[in-house]
C-alpha cells in the first residue's frame, strides 16, 4: 500500500541542494500544499536550501487581472532556499516573490522554451545523454545571444552549440532529477494517479519516470485516496510504482470540477458580443485568414481572447481544429491552457513533437515588438519579464504564422465612420522599432525555413520578406505617410500591389 503523509512530512523529506522539478499551470495541478509545507519548514529550520528547481509554466494562483503572489513557486522564493531556476515563463507581475529574487541577482536564472524543458525531463526519463534540439537557434536562447540567463548572477550556459551534417544545434546535457512534484485528482492505494478532474496532464507522468529512473522521489498531491482494484486501468496516468508519497488536498480554488473543461461533459457554446476596439479589428482580419480544416495555435492576448471568442460566431470553431500547447485538442481555446467541449487530449510532450515537426498550419500569436530584420520580442519588455513559455517551439516550423497586435501602445484609440478608420489619439509607445529588447523569434531564420509571416495591425497589414518588413494592406482612410510610416522606427516597403483591407472587418 502507498504510503499517505502529511504536507509537512513531505517537505521533510526534501534534502539541501536538490534539483526539484514540478509542473502545473497556474493553478492547475499544482501542488500547493507541497510548495506551502517546504516554506514552512525553511521558515522553521532554514531547510531544505540550495535547491535547483525546474518547471516548464509558472506555478501559481494566478488568474486573469489577479496576481499569484504567496502561492505556487513563490512558496521557494526566499533567499538561501534557491540556488537556481530553470523555467519556461514567469508572472508578469513584477513585485511578485520569484521575480523580485531573480531581479535582485539573489537566484541563478534561466529562461528556456516550455517544450524544451519537458523533452528534457523526457531524456532523463529515458536515460538519455542529453538533449539535441534546433529550437531556439538565433533566439535569446541560443547561448551565442543570452543563453537564456535572466540576470547578472546567472553565467553558466545550460546548453552549447553543436553542428551535425552541416546544421547547428543546441545540446543540453544529461538531467538528474532528485525529486518529483506532482498533482493529480485520486491515487487509489496502490498510488495510482489519476487526472480526470484536470484540463491536462502536463508530462506528470514523465516527471515521475525521469524522478524515478534518476534514483530519486515522487510525491504526488491528490484530491482524495480510494479503494486499491476500482480505478480502470486506462485511467491511471501515473502507475503507483512510481508514486513513493501521497499527500492528500482537495483545493477548492480550482474549477476543473467544470465538466466542459475537463472533457465529461459538451455543453452549447454561446455567442460572444464584441464592442468595435483595435483588438476587434485585429482578429477579424486574422480570422480571415484562417481556412476551414486547418490546424490552429492560438497564442495569449488578442488571438486567445478576442479570435477564440469570434470563433464563437456560426460555430466556426467547429470548422478549423484549435490545438493548445498544454494539450486540449479540438474544442473551444480559453486563456489558462484550457479547451471548452474538447475532443481529445494529449500530453504537452506529445504536443511539442507535433508543433516542432510542423504539424501546426498556422499559429496566431501577439506581439510586443517587431524590427526590420523581423524578430519579434514576446519574452521581455519594460519591466516585465514573463519570458517565452511555448512561443519559440510553436514558431519553430509553422507554415504561417500571423503576430497580432496594435501598431502603437499605451493610449491608442480608433473610430470607423463613414467607410473610413480614424485614428482619433495615437498610442504614446512604438511597437515597431529599431531593435527588440529580446529575440524570441528570429525572422531572418523563418525566411531561410520557407515560413510564410504576416503581422496584422488595426491599421495595416505587414509581410515578412527577404528584404525586410513589407506594407501589404491599408486600412480604409488611413494614409501610410501620415499614420503608418512615422509609428515605425524603421524602413519599410511598400508594397505595389498594396490594396485596402476588408471594410467588413471594422463594421
Amino acid at each position: 500500500m502507498i504510503k499517505v503523509i502529511n504536507a509537512y512530512d513531505a517537505a521533510k523529506k526534501i534534502s539541501d541542494k536538490a534539483t526539484l522539478c514540478l509542473t502545473g499551470c497556474t493553478y492547475r495541478l499544482m501542488p500547493e500544499a507541497i510548495l506551502a509545507a517546504l516554506e514552512e519548514r525553511f521558515k522553521k529550520e532554514g531547510k531544505p536550501n540550495d535547491l535547483k528547481l525546474i518547471y516548464p509554466i509558472m506555478v501559481e494562483k494566478s488568474r486573469a487581472g489577479h496576481g499569484g503572489a504567496g502561492s505556487g513557486i513563490n512558496h521557494l522564493a526566499h533567499n538561501g532556499m534557491l540556488k537556481r531556476v530553470i523555467g519556461g515563463s514567469f508572472s508578469r507581475k513584477v513585485d511578485e516573490e520569484l521575480n523580485q529574487l531573480i531581479t535582485s541577482n539573489a537566484v541563478e536564472s534561466y529562461n528556456l522554451p516550455m517544450g524544451t524543458i519537458f523533452q528534457w525531463f523526457r531524456t532523463a526519463a529515458s536515460g538519455k545523454q542529453g538533449l539535441i534540439t534546433d529550437v531556439g537557434i538565433g533566439t535569446y536562447v541560443d547561448p551565442r545571444i543570452e543563453g537564456g540567463k535572466m540576470n547578472d548572477i546567472t553565467r553558466d550556459d545550460l546548453s552549447e552549440v553543436v553542428e551535425f551534417k552541416g546544421r547547428e544545434y543546441l545540446y543540453y546535457p544529461p538531467l538528474s532529477i532528485d525529486v518529483a512534484l506532482i498533482s493529480g485528482t485520486y491515487a487509489d492505494e496502490k498510488g495510482n494517479i489519476t487526472l480526470e478532474q484536470e484540463a491536462f496532464s502536463l508530462g506528470v507522468l514523465y516527471l515521475a519516470m525521469a524522478a524515478k529512473n534518476s534514483g530519486g522521489r515522487v510525491i504526488a498531491q491528490v484530491k482524495r485516496v480510494i479503494k486499491k482494484d476500482t480505478i480502470h486501468p486506462k485511467k491511471v496516468v501515473v502507475p503507483g510504482a512510481l508514486v513513493n508519497d501521497i499527500v492528500i488536498y482537495d483545493n477548492d480554488y480550482e474549477d476543473e470540477r467544470d465538466p466542459a473543461i475537463t472533457g465529461e461533459i459538451r455543453e452549447i457554446i454561446t455567442t460572444k458580443n464584441f464592442v468595435f476596439s483595435p483588438q476587434t479589428v485585429i482578429a477579424r482580419c486574422a480570422l480571415n485568414q484562417l481556412k476551414e480544416g486547418q490546424i490552429i495555435n492560438l497564442g495569449a492576448g488578442i488571438p486567445m481572447y478576442t479570435i477564440s471568442g469570434m470563433a464563437r460566431k456560426n460555430d466556426m470553431y467547429r470548422k478549423i481544429n484549435f490545438t493548445i500547447e498544454q494539450g486540449p485538442f479540438g474544442g473551444l481555446p480559453e486563456a489558462g491552457g484550457i479547451a471548452r467541449n474538447p475532443e481529445a487530449f494529449l500530453d504537452s510532450l506529445e504536443v511539442f513533437d507535433f508543433y516542432e515537426g510542423g504539424g501546426i498550419d498556422t499559429a496566431c500569436l501577439s506581439f510586443a515588438q517587431v524590427d526590420s530584420n523581423g524578430n519579434v520580442n514576446v519574452s521581455r519588455f519594460a519591466n516585465m519579464m514573463p519570458g517565452g513559455g511555448g512561443f519559440i517551439n510553436i514558431t519553430h516550423r509553422t507554415k504561417n504564422i500571423i503576430y497580432c497586435g496594435t501598431l502603437t501602445a499605451n493610449g491608442l484609440n480608433i473610430e470607423f465612420d463613414d467607410k473610413k478608420l480614424k485614428i482619433v489619439s495615437e498610442g504614446k509607445i512604438k511597437k515597431f522599432v529599431s531593435e527588440v529588447d529580446q529575440i524570441t523569434f528570429n525572422g531572418r531564420r523563418a525566411i531561410e525555413n520557407g515560413q510564410n509571416i504576416l503581422f496584422v495591425t488595426e491599421r495595416a497589414v505587414f509581410k515578412l520578406q527577404k528584404e525586410g518588413i513589407v506594407l501589404i494592406e491599408v486600412a480604409p482612410g488611413i494614409n501610410p505617410d501620415r499614420d503608418i510610416l512615422p509609428h515605425i522606427d524603421f524602413e519599410v516597403k511598400i508594397s505595389p500591389r498594396c490594396k485596402s483591407m476588408n471594410i467588413d472587418i471594422f463594421k
